[in-house]
């Protein structure tokens, strides 16, 4: 039996939120309030906020395309091979070291020793790994054909904000991992997914249910660390940068680990509401891809259109 991997469990979340949630490239860009795209923006941001991943892939996606996305997403279920045996005994393995009634001091037990090492291991060269890992980034994003220049320029300061605020002292307090690893632990019981084969059954909607679960646990998780993601949300502004028809260009800036960060998107009404262009074109070229997919087929209903709530 393999060893059951403490660290491997925050990262094993947080891939739960990140294929629950199937979000597009910005945080906050989406939403159908009827004729104004900053408010749709602050709809998006609000739902983030309140942990509410339903509400948020209901703004994602004008109601037609959000349809069709959600049979493309029970076909693909109903196509899926059958899940690994290895993959789901790990899963079910970790699950179960989560879950457990003493879990909390069994992971903590299993860290301890790995805390250790990366305390010793990064005494004296963490400058050094630091400034490593802002030139890889760096490049990375910069070799990435599918981000425009703006896209790069706002990757580049979170890297920049994320490289600034991790700091060994921090990773390796022990009383800060105790609290992350509670925060894992009951946020792996609210989930109530023991096995795999569940997880990948879920149907979208009920997905982005647990998601907004799991979002909720990794908030916590980051705030053991006083990575605030909340606060980042809460202090969020949007402003009309142009607009021309049906497209409108929108700016977010927010403060991410108290460095200023702001990112620009492109709008486009559809019917009464506004969506990311980008989001949408993304979504189309997936569904042609995948070929026809119509949401009755899948017995997917198409979702009443969202009320003008921006707050």
């Amino acid at each position: 039996m393999t060893r059951f991997r403490p660290a491997r469990a925050l990262a094993a979340l947080l891939l739960l939120v990140l294929a629950l949630v199937a979000c597009r490239r910005e945080p906050a860009d989406l939403a159908a309030v009827p004729g104004d795209p900053v408010g749709a923006v602050q709809a998006q941001v609000k739902a983030l906020r309140d942990n509410d991943l339903v509400r948020y892939s209901r703004l994602s996606l004008p109601p037609e395309l959000h349809a069709r996305s959600e049979a493309l997403w029970a076909r693909r279920q109903a196509e899926a091979e059958p899940v690994d045996p290895e993959d789901a005994r790990e899963y079910a393995d970790m699950m179960a070291r989560l879950t457990a009634p003493d879990a909390e001091k069994a992971l903590m037990r299993d860290l301890e020793p790995k805390l250790a090492k990366f305390q010793a291991e990064a005494a004296g060269q963490w400058p050094l790994m630091q400034a490593t890992a802002s030139i890889f980034l760096g490049a990375a994003i910069q070799a990435n054909t599918e981000l425009s220049a703006a896209e790069k320029e706002h990757g580049a300061a979170v890297v920049e904000a994320l490289l600034a605020w991790a700091q060994p002292e921090l990773f390796t307090d022990r009383e800060r991992a105790r609290r992350a690893v509670a925060a894992l632990s009951r946020t792996a019981r609210e989930l109530e997914l023991p096995t795999l084969e569940q997880a990948r059954a879920l149907p979208m909607m009920p997905a982005m249910e647990k998601g907004g679960v799991a979002l909720a646990g990794l908030k916590e998780v980051a705030r053991a660390y006083d990575f605030d993601l909340d606060q980042s949300l809460d202090q969020a502004t949007v402003e009309l940068v142009s607009s021309e028809g049906d497209r409108a260009q929108v700016k977010v800036s927010y403060p991410l680990l108290g460095k200023p960060v702001a990112f620009e998107i492109e709008m486009q009404r559809v019917g009464d509401g506004w969506y990311s262009a980008d989001a949408i074109e993304q979504t189309e070229t997936e569904l042609a891809e995948a070929g026809p997919v119509p949401a009755e087929a899948a017995g997917v209903a198409a979702p009443a259109p969202e009320a003008g709530n921006a707050g």
